[in-house]
């Protein structure tokens, strides 16, 4: 199994426990979380970025995703 798969399926099993409303995104090969929603508080996403050693790469907004939120390995 490609290590990269393996690695989103773990961190996007753990959110969709966590955060069920949240989807994984990928542009231009990035890694990213939609949320679906206009406000995030960062104590639930740092629990993810702690859990699976992950950092913010970008965050953004639009209407359709809600706040998106770029993640890559440390």
């Amino acid at each position: 199994m490609n290590e990269n798969v393996k690695w989103h399926d773990e961190i996007f099993n753990f959110i969709d426990i966590h955060q069920p409303g949240w989807e994984k995104l990928l542009m231009e090969s990035k890694v990213k979380i939609k949320t679906n929603q206009s406000e995030v508080q960062f104590t639930v996403v740092e629990k993810i970025l702690q859990k699976f050693g992950l950092r913010v790469t970008d965050v953004s907004f639009t209407d359709y995703y809600g706040i998106v939120i770029g993640i890559e390995k440390l």
